[in-house]
């Protein structure tokens, strides 16, 4: 009974710090992952065993199958022939030097700080907390065996093992062996020395693998991607003289199957240096694995080629090893793509998720795939032909299907890349994505509907479930143009919030930021606006120039003409694409907020003779003008010459000219805070985000609710009041219903009598509680003759646990509006025991009923205690919280005798 009662007080505190709030606790919640995971039935051959007893008898089936997957296929010769073939960038000196060099204490601490601590263990069954707790006493031992492994390759055999579990694929077959993805639960103290191997290796990587793949290196982006896929179509939908396939290649179990002898002899072709190949080839050597079905263990399969998916290094090996086929795909003349002027656009790829862009099709394609075929002889990347795609553009049916004969690959009239669908005309996208999406969210929606969520949980569901799905369209699509479909999402969205009830907080509140007062809804329209500016980055920046020559392909005059010089009204042409078009709208929406006068990173000359000059890089403004005091002005011919050589005396005139004409409404001459976004950082969208939100909720800044509180407390309320606790004593707590409670007082969010009035004919006006006074939100909450009783004997017990002077004000005791002289402790008591106070009152609300003190007083207990053990929880598993010293409430508790009935 002890230990259940254990149990129990876990569960509690679990549900006190985690409930309502976007997490595991809310993914639980929503769906039931464990169920997911659980296999119910196998098939062996035409058999299908069903039975517990059956599956588990039939081990032999998944380590057959995994066995013959990581089965070496022996092609040593063949792989040094192929890359005898190649052109390959060999390291420099400093970077063979950075790749070798002994590891530090510096590297190994970093590595542990990035290790998840809610990560499964390896086999040995040590968490990352364990390294994360005794990280000091590690550190020296772990230095030890890492340096070990670089120069004498040894590494413990723990390495190489692993705890294999099966997740099923999306939309397939679960009873097939084949629809199983094999994550790979590998020891923490190698994943702490692969994570040290993958940081150095990506700054190497990083140069060596060329722009089309857009995965695990540093400044890379998925985006661009589908980018240049949607770009690519809309170029055929001008050149629709011109045939074109577009050919996603699914490879199958491509991290599984690729030949260690691959990317050894690559490493070793590339010079990386003894060290690092030692750690390279001691890894990936006598590998073992359990493959761990229902919660019980296979026998050991040996495992002899593959990246093991769970491993950081993974990867980076399986993209290192794929750019030897896409250098081969790059370079081959005989493999035509589109090209435009110097620039050819023939791939992109995304770890094992490939897609080809190939002209004329029907006479090229046999090509590809021979080329493509050679690659998987001495790598093991094996093209599945049911679920590869070939999306075809200004192609007739009849040679549609001389295609598909060729391939042994569907030509469908859409095809799903990276999660988004592309189809063969751009204006169905919204249809196929959006429309679709949203269907299937709103369904989702229904279904939560019925789930027992708070305010705050639906919100966060909407934060941590649906933003996230919106987010990488918006990033991916920015083609929406008008704000009725957001309208049609937001009625959506608030029939979940309010559970198809009349909503008590108006929706620009509930989208404003906390730090304003507002709840942190998702303003889906907003962040769609800001995907669409930081694609409009790469416009102002002229950065990605690949990627412009391609999106900017029919264009006349350039990028800044269109953004600074208004060009594209008298050029019709811009807004003959589909992407371009959406953009330029909502830039033009925020330019002047953005810029009052001329920012400096406008080129005059680009705008005028990008195309004619073809410079590779552009004199903005910021290059050419000097300030002498307050005056600006035009740096001289001869110094500008220093910079660009070939600048002629009428160019210079013409730059004189724009510049003449800028300054009229002058430079915006200081660091604006979108010129900080310009530059390259991590978060852009949510830095965007901040800025549009700030600006649409700027009418909303005095809420309704903050005014009628002033009235009802019968004095001014300063906004720094409101501030300090929107920012400050809302984080006194971790428990999201705490939290809540008072952003219920806050926005008066509780019906009373005199509310359900005005909108219920026949309903009485009076307080439910005396029946004599007006039921109005301040008498229901503090001046009710029943009430009053309370709140004086709530407001003794504060007053002699605090052991000071508290005023018996209900901005004190309902709004936490305290005295700034207390002490930091003392308010988050206060703050405890006056929320814990109301949630008592409230439990009450529509009764007669008043609540007794020891009701109050249990309930503040139990807050200590699950605060208190949240702390310690968190400290335990370091990720110490700042806690609450309860030292006064105990003394006062131990001094009253009180005791606690639980």
């Amino acid at each position: 009974m002890e230990q259940r009662a254990k149990e129990l007080k876990f569960v509690k505190q679990y549900h006190f710090q985690n409930a309502n709030k976007p997490g595991k606790w809310l993914t639980r919640t929503l769906r039931r992952k464990r169920q997911e995971q659980w296999i119910t039935q196998i098939k062996d051959g035409t058999k299908v065993y069903t039975s517990e007893k059956e599956i588990m008898a039939n081990y032999g089936q998944f380590s057959k199958y995994f066995g013959n997957v990581y089965k070496s296929d022996h092609i040593n010769r063949e792989v040094m022939l192929y890359l005898g073939r190649q052109k390959i960038q060999r390291l420099t000196d400093d970077q063979r030097e950075m790749l070798n060099k002994d590891i530090s204490h510096k590297e190994i601490d970093i590595a542990i700080r990035k290790l998840d601590p809610n990560k499964a263990p390896g086999p040995d069954g040590l968490t990352p907390i364990y390294y994360k707790r005794l990280k000091d006493d590690l550190l020296p031992h772990l230095q030890k065996v890492m340096n070990n492994a670089l120069h004498q390759k040894q590494i413990p055999k723990s390495w190489k093992e692993a705890n294999i579990i099966l997740l099923p694929k999306d939309n397939s077959d679960p009873n097939n062996i084949k629809n199983y993805r094999p994550i790979s639960l590998l020891n923490t103290d190698y994943k702490i020395f692969a994570l040290i191997i993958v940081e150095r290796l990506k700054l190497y990587l990083t140069n060596w693998i060329k722009e089309e793949q857009s995965g695990f290196l540093p400044d890379r982006s998925i985006k661009n991607n589908v980018r240049s896929l949607v770009n690519i179509i809309e170029y055929y939908e001008k050149h629709n003289q011109k045939e074109v396939a577009i050919m996603t290649v699914d490879a199958e179990k491509a991290f599984d199957r690729i030949n260690w002898d691959l990317f050894k002899m690559l490493m070793r072709e590339i010079d990386i240096g003894n060290n690092f190949m030692n750690a390279i080839q001691a890894i990936y050597e006598d590998q073992t694995a359990n493959i761990w079905v229902n919660g019980q263990s296979s026998n050991k399969i040996r495992v002899e080629k593959g990246t093991r998916q769970g491993c950081p290094l993974s990867p980076l090996i399986f993209v290192m090893s794929l750019e030897l086929l896409l250098n081969n795909l790059r370079d081959d003349d005989n493999l035509k793509g589109l090209k435009i002027g110097k620039e050819t656009y023939k791939l992109r790829a995304f770890a094992d998720d490939l897609v080809c862009i190939i002209e004329d099709p029907l006479n090229n394609i046999k090509k590809w795939l021979r080329e493509i075929e050679d690659f998987g002889k001495i790598s093991g990347f094996r093209i599945n032909k049911d679920k590869s795609m070939i999306l075809t553009k200004n192609v007739s049916k009849e040679r549609q299907s001389q295609i598909s004969d060729i391939t042994g690959m569907k030509t469908p009239t859409k095809i799903k890349y990276l999660g988004i669908y592309l189809t063969t005309k751009n204006s169905q996208l919204l249809q196929n994505n959006y429309i679709n999406k949203w269907k299937e969210i709103k369904n989702y929606l229904k279904n939560w509907s019925s789930l027992k969520l708070s305010l705050l949980g639906r919100i966060a569901v909407i934060k941590s479930n649906v933003l996230p799905k919106m987010i990488y369209l918006f990033q991916n699509l920015p083609i929406i143009r008008n704000q009725k479909l957001f309208k049609e999402w937001n009625k959506d969205i608030s029939k979940f919030i309010w559970n198809n009830k009349k909503p008590r907080i108006n929706y620009t509140n509930l989208t404003d930021a906390k730090n304003r007062g507002g709840l942190g809804l998702p303003n889906l329209a907003l962040y769609s606006e800001a995907c669409g500016l930081d694609w409009v980055r790469d416009w102002i920046n002229l950065s990605n120039k690949k990627m412009l020559t391609l999106e900017g392909h029919d264009l006349r005059a350039d990028w800044h003409a269109y953004l600074w010089y208004n060009k594209a009204p008298i050029e019709k042409n811009f807004g003959n694409h589909f992407i371009r078009s959406a953009l330029l709208k909502i830039w033009n929406k925020y330019k002047q907020r953005i810029y009052n006068k001329t920012p400096l990173w406008v080129s005059s000359m680009e705008a005028r003779q990008r195309r004619e000059l073809g410079w590779n890089t552009w004199p903005t403004y910021r290059d050419i003008l000097e300030k002498e005091g307050r005056e600006i002005t035009l740096k001289s011919q001869e110094e500008l010459k220093l910079k660009y050589g070939n600048l002629t005396w009428l160019q210079y005139y013409q730059l004189k000219e724009s510049f003449n004409k800028d300054k009229i409404q002058g430079f915006e001459d200081k660091v604006t805070p979108w010129d900080v976004i310009l530059d390259k950082g991590k978060r852009k969208i949510a830095k965007i985000y901040k800025f549009l939100l700030e600006w649409s909720t700027e009418k909303e800044q005095i809420k309704e609710c903050m005014t009628n509180w002033a009235r009802d407390l019968g004095r001014t309320i300063q906004l720094e009041e409101w501030e300090l606790l929107w920012g400050k004593k809302l984080n006194y707590t971790y428990a999201y219903e705490l939290k809540e409670n008072w952003w219920k007082m806050f926005y008066r969010w509780h019906l009373t009598p005199k509310r359900i009035s005005k909108f219920t004919k026949g309903k009485k006006i009076k307080c439910w509680k005396c029946g004599r006074g007006e039921g109005s939100y301040l008498h229901m909450w503090w001046s009710c003759e029943k009430v009053k009783p309370y709140w004086r004997e709530i407001h003794d017990k504060c007053q002699k646990i605090l052991k000071i002077k508290i005023p018996l004000l209900p901005e004190f005791f309902l709004l936490g509006m305290t005295n700034n002289q207390w002490g930091k402790n003392e308010d988050k008591i206060f703050t405890h025991l006056t929320t814990a106070a109301r949630l008592v009152l409230e439990r009450l609300w529509k009764q007669k009923l008043i609540p007794k003190v020891e009701e109050w007083i249990k309930r503040i207990w139990d807050i200590m205690n699950m605060d208190y053990l949240t702390f310690l929880l968190s400290t335990t598993q370091n990720k110490p919280k700042k806690g609450i010293d309860w030292t006064l409430l105990k003394d006062w508790m131990k001094k009253e005798k009180v005791r606690i009935l639980l």
